[in-house]
């Protein structure tokens, strides 16, 4: 409950809230309308996965990014050094073989509290298009941050993390509602 308190507090006041974060929030706001528009799905999740895999034109415009992103450890389901659960798990090691990086040199570079928690979080049966996989990673960090488990932004060793996480998030998000916004000028013409 504090910690829900305080990030209140400091978004109402616009304390010392990192620039980057409230991009964040404002492309994430963004592309929620179109993909809210576009889909009769129910459930969120569902949602941004059908994004990805109708927008998968959109990769290659966002592919050093991505790479960037699954080259670090995966996006945990929480604060600190807490495992992906298991959706971020498989879109990360899916995409991590679609773009030819090595996965294991990549682990071996985890937290170790993180790593060794890791090892029991089982794979999805499920096959990601490589946008669908980057937007379920993505989902994740937007989570993190609107539930208020990823605010640490001043202090601490998660704080680089976060601006590393929501930087790529950024670059991502403008390049996609960009081409959201280009697609829609040339229908109009």
């Amino acid at each position: 409950m504090q910690n829900a308190k305080e990030v209140i507090r400091d978004w109402l006041a616009s304390r010392n809230y990192p620039e980057q974060f409230k991009d964040f929030f404002f492309h994430w706001t963004l592309l929620n309308l179109y993909y809210d528009a576009l889909s009769k799905e129910e459930k969120e999740t569902k949602r941004i996965l059908e994004f990805g895999r109708k927008n998968e034109n959109l990769f290659s415009s966002v592919k050093i990014d991505a790479e960037e992103l699954v080259m670090t450890e995966c996006v945990g389901r929480g604060k600190g050094p807490v495992p992906p659960n298991s959706w971020v798990k498989t879109a990360t090691l899916q995409l991590r073989e679609a773009l030819d990086i090595d996965g294991l040199h990549v682990c071996a570079k985890c937290r170790v509290v993180k790593k060794n928690e890791c090892k029991s979080i089982k794979l999805e049966q499920y096959n990601f298009g490589n946008m669908e996989a980057l937007m379920r990673i993505l989902y994740q960090v937007r989570c993190n941050l609107f539930h208020g488990k990823k605010t640490e932004h001043t202090d601490g060793d998660q704080v680089a993390r976060n601006r590393f996480l929501v930087n790529i998030g950024n670059g991502v998000l403008g390049e996609v509602l960009h081409s959201i916004q280009a697609r829609l000028v040339i229908q109009a013409n």
